[in-house]
């Protein structure tokens, strides 16, 4: 049984805390150590109100925008705040809890689509008749067409496709998108599990009991999981994560800020402005605080690990979707050679300097570190542009190693964010603990430990 916290509202004003770091920032101009689990001990469940609907990759975690939020320095209540790599709305979802409005913006439609869910106030009520119309449909359906999904018999039992895709058919059928969106989104969350792919594995790579020894605790753990999907009820699991998602709304509509609303206005972190955004964009200078934690050069392969939810979603129409999707990626790693071939500057002194000697190593790392930076600066312009005047924008970085080099992320996004007129205010440091970031990615890169949070005044 899934424990959720209680609509409990836990806010309180961080002024006192804030002003003592900025204080002691300015004294000694040194970064400055925390916990930010032990600055907000009160979200000690990590189910609150609707962060955990689906799961995904890499999740910020909720006391850090939550700290940002609830305090009268960096913005009061009623204010726009903007995250421009929502990723799953964590910080969009913590600024309508701090009675904020929201906006964000992200590469991954799976990331849209379930940001925009997680900040919807449901009538829970609806949700549940809504439910009660999906079981019967699903008990009177006969057999649907399964969609054409690439390799859908190396990931799923045929008795399983069968089934999903039954319940695909009768939630499309839904009239209204926003109650359609929830079930999608519950959809979502179950295909992995309904899948023959390692859940403890972002990225898909399918169960294999023989790569551990019969004595290994894995062999027992994957050949169970295995024998599981050969009886799994389908709809049942489907309508166990509905029911604990309405739980989930019920305890956000306890918590939600009223007049206050949160949306999605692009898929390009560097197209958010009026007339660059490709869904809605905002005016420039109307944004009164922005807290982002952007992805990392090669980090997390965010479009590869939804790709089986990409593909039951209809979201990948073509054999290229998939690639499209990660080409709008910062920080992504797929490159033809010739992209590569020659190093391109960054503008930073320090990376290029790093850069050439990563060059001689890898030409491939050099060149997605380096585009990376590149990419990040665009990104960055166009939050600036839609900051106000004394306006605060608080990044979220973690440097790493790429072929064994430190590359100090948070040092060249300062010089870029100074060159961009930025003044640094604050350096904060935690140490990760259980961010969902713990995983060795390949063998050029390295596992990310500390994550920076850096303060930037307009």
């Amino acid at each position: 049984m899934i424990e959720i916290a209680e609509g409990i509202d836990v806010r309180k004003c961080f002024d006192k805390e804030v002003l003592g770091f900025l204080k002691k920032y300015k004294e000694k101009a040194e970064p400055i150590e925390v916990s930010f689990r032990k600055l907000v001990p009160e979200l000690y469940k990590t189910d609150r109100a609707t962060h955990l609907i689906h799961t995904y990759p890499a999740k910020l975690l909720m006391h850090i925008p939550h700290f940002f939020l609830n305090n009268n320095i960096f913005s009061r209540e009623g204010d726009l705040i903007l995250d421009p790599f929502s990723g799953s709305g964590t910080v969009m979802l913590e600024s309508v809890l701090a009675g904020r409005n929201a906006v964000g913006a992200d590469a991954n439609p799976l990331a849209r689509l379930i940001s925009s869910v997680k900040v919807t106030n449901y009538n829970t009520e609806t949700l549940k008749l809504h439910l009660e119309n999906l079981r019967k449909d699903f008990s009177k359906t006969g057999d649907v067409i399964v969609p054409k999904i690439s390799n859908i018999n190396y990931w799923f039992f045929p008795r399983i496709q069968n089934q999903m895709a039954k319940i695909s058919h009768i939630i499309q059928n839904i009239h209204d998108d926003k109650i359609k969106e929830f079930f999608l989104v519950c959809f979502s969350n179950c295909v992995k599990k309904l899948s023959l792919a390692d859940q403890r594995v972002s990225v898909p790579v399918r169960l294999n009991p023989a790569r551990y020894p019969e004595t290994h605790p894995l062999f027992t753990e994957t050949s169970k999981k295995l024998a599981g999907l050969e009886y799994i009820d389908v709809f049942e699991k489907f309508e166990e994560t509905v029911r604990s998602n309405i739980n989930r709304f019920i305890n956000l509509s306890k918590l939600f800020s009223r007049g206050v609303s949160a949306k999605i206005i692009s898929d390009d972190a560097r197209k958010i402005i009026d007339g660059n955004a490709q869904i809605q964009g905002i005016k420039k200078e109307s944004v009164s605080l922005i807290i982002s934690s952007p992805p990392y050069a090669g980090a997390q392969k965010y479009i590869r690990s939804s790709s089986l939810s990409l593909g039951w979603l209809n979201f990948l129409k073509t054999v290229d979707s998939l690639k499209e999707f990660d080409s709008y990626n910062i920080g992504r790693e797929n490159y033809q050679r010739k992209d590569y071939c020659i190093l391109k500057k960054t503008n930073v002194a320090e990376a290029d300097v790093l850069l050439e000697e990563i060059f001689k190593i890898n030409p491939l790392r050099a060149h997605i570190a380096g585009n990376y930076l590149r990419e990040m600066r665009s990104a960055f312009e166009e939050s600036v542009k839609a900051l106000k005047q004394d306006g605060y924008f608080i990044l979220i970085v973690a440097n790493n190693k790429v072929c064994g080099m430190e590359f100090r992320t948070q040092e060249y996004l300062t010089k870029i964010m100074l060159n961009l007129g930025m003044k640094l205010q604050l350096e904060l440091i935690d140490d990760i603990k259980s961010y969902g970031l713990m995983t060795k990615r390949n063998k050029t890169a390295s596992v990310i430990t500390r994550e920076w949070v850096l303060v930037f005044k307009k």
